[in-house]
């Protein structure tokens, strides 16, 4: 028996695996709930198959200190359990017409939701207790439309893919000052009017992408005024491998390219979250590992230094991020990243290319 008299739902070991979780979370829910017509924050979820991750996310918004808030899970078309967990929670589910892909998903949400706050995360994202209120507070400043929240240093996935990928995220987004382009929705917020009022999210992207960027650049042409909030820190449940890295960052590449020469206007600007020094290391490393062929093929050492040389200058324009890595995981971890970013510059590099040559022959996004 608690204190108060309330004894929560079965807690036995014998509850079997999220079904034993999720109904905590719905006691806890039930007790926190506050009795109120709109809530303050909704939290906009889009769900595709994500039963390894959901239990554990909604379990977790539940624990919030923060009471005045609403989930609208949007159900993307899954086929396996996600739709069966969401529904153990007290949540407004709420299904997508088909699979729609998560921009179209996100906007979904939004039309549901309640809340004066929408807050997009992911279904692999775990918030911690506070989250909600940091949030809440910091747009009770009254200076900001939009926020984005950072990954956290700390991590469950410990392989090199992973921790470079979380830390390169962290990096960007936390270095970044004043008012932003950008609308990261691993976690973000906006004020419900004005995500409203922009229209809501590029639905022409029918998969991940880049289409929270591409929302991020709209924000700021239109004068909504978007902010990185450090102290709201996410952890980010998402195993890479070096192929899945790789081929993330090469998806990833040929679509900004394409989003920039879509969105003529911002072509000048560096309307992204990726340093000066890391684009200009991208071509400098592709011209680099050419030149290392070309003087091996024609059998010209000097030739070869010289792209020996360029490879190094890529690498060094980056010193700042893989100190980064030196930081939290140490000098091994450091000199095993190296390799890994060189490759990454030059799978970046043919993305660009790829970008540049589809984007002639007529594909947009």
């Amino acid at each position: 028996m608690r204190p108060n008299g309330s004894t929560p739902p079965s807690e036995t070991p014998a509850e079997p695996g999220w079904s034993r979780v999720t109904s905590m979370a719905r006691w806890l829910a039930r007790r926190r709930q506050p009795a109120t017509s709109a809530p303050r924050v909704s939290v906009v979820m889009p769900v595709y198959n994500a039963a390894s991750t959901l239990a554990e996310c909604l379990t977790r918004l539940f624990h919030s200190n923060f009471l005045d808030f609403e989930v609208v899970v949007v159900d993307d078309g899954s086929t396996d359990q996600s739709r069966a967990i969401a529904t153990n929670f007290p949540v407004n589910v709420v299904p997508s017409p088909g699979r729609v892909g998560p921009a179209a998903a996100r906007n979904v949400g939004a039309r549901a939701a309640r809340g004066d706050i929408l807050f997009f995360i992911d279904s692999d994202v775990m918030v911690a207790p506070d989250t909600l209120t940091r949030l809440v507070d910091r747009f009770g400043r009254g200076d900001v439309d939009g926020l984005v929240g950072v990954q956290s240093a700390e991590m469950r996935h410990r392989n090199l893919p992973s921790q470079y990928k979380n830390l390169w995220m962290r990096w960007t987004y936390s270095r970044k000052r004043g008012d932003v382009p950008l609308f990261y929705t691993t976690a973000a917020a906006i004020r419900r009017e004005a995500f409203l009022r922009t229209g809501g999210f590029d639905e022409s992207y029918s998969g991940p992408n880049v289409e929270d960027q591409a929302y991020g650049n709209k924000l700021a042409r239109l004068g909504i005024r978007v902010r990185i909030q450090p102290d709201l820190e996410v952890e980010h449940v998402k195993r890479y491998s070096i192929w899945g890295l790789l081929k993330t960052d090469f998806i990833r590449s040929m679509s900004l390219v394409r989003l920039k020469l879509r969105d003529r206007e911002d072509l000048a600007e560096n309307n992204t979250s990726i340093p000066v020094s890391y684009m200009v290391s991208v071509p400098l490393s592709l011209a680099a590992a050419a030149t290392i062929v070309v003087g091996v093929v024609l059998g010209v050492p000097a030739v070869a230094a010289l792209g020996v040389g360029g490879t190094l200058a890529a690498l060094a324009l980056n010193v700042e991020f893989l100190a980064t890595i030196h930081e939290t995981e140490g000098w091994l971890r450091t000199i095993a990243a190296v390799p890994l970013l060189w490759l990454e510059l030059l799978v970046v590099a043919g993305g660009i290319c790829a970008g540049l040559s589809s984007f002639v022959f007529g594909r947009r996004y």
